[in-house]
């Protein structure tokens, strides 16, 4: 456990996001969760060749409004699945940048999808949604949907997932957005290359 938490807090942007970070595991017990599918933050983003060109699990979960979504709903597009909760303070702090590549590249093909865990749903994350100005579709996630990606063993967790459905990438712990704008850049072009004639 201890290893997992220096992993992820090591991760961390600021030493009060370390602090932070670490908090929010040992709290939650989220650091003791088991590895599966190949997945575990020992390893580097790039070295979790277990979901690297996979297809990425679909899923049904219902938004803030209570309308069934589907990751396949996406298809065709660059998705970055946001797994949060609104009491992760590093979650909240990547969410203005999630923001902001919305508005950058939503009409390049591109969408953010929030999947909040939080056990009460809908009625506590709709209004922080709404007090954080998310422009992204956000849902909310179950125990099914994190086991399908690997256990969600740290907070934020997010995958890059291609227009053909497929992970490209991984990202356990937060992040700034300089890496998510240079991969989605990269991701939008790489498919713009594949689907054209």
């Amino acid at each position: 456990m201890r290893r997992t938490l220096n992993t992820v807090v090591g991760r961390a942007r600021s030493a009060s996001a370390k602090k932070c970070v670490a908090a929010c595991l040992a709290a939650t017990g989220l650091a003791a969760m088991p590895a599966v599918a190949g997945f575990s933050p020992e390893t580097s983003v790039m070295d979790q060749s277990g979901w690297l060109g996979k297809a990425a699990p679909d899923f049904a979960l219902t938004n803030l409004s209570g309308t069934m979504v589907q990751l396949s709903d996406f298809k065709g597009k660059v998705v970055l699945l946001d797994f949060w909760a609104t009491w992760c303070a590093p979650c909240r702090m990547e969410i203005p940048e999630f923001v902001q590549l919305q508005k950058q590249y939503a009409d390049k093909g591109f969408t953010v999808l929030g999947a909040a865990l939080d056990d009460e749903g809908a009625a506590v994350v709709k209004p922080v949604a709404q007090k954080l100005g998310i422009n992204y579709p956000v849902v909310i996630g179950n125990i099914q949907v994190a086991s399908a990606y690997g256990g969600i063993q740290a907070l934020p967790t997010a995958f890059l997932i291609g227009r053909d459905g497929k992970i490209l990438k991984t990202y356990v712990g937060a992040r700034d957005k300089s890496e998510f704008d240079q991969d989605v850049q990269s991701a939008l072009s790489q498919n713009r290359q594949e689907h054209s004639p």
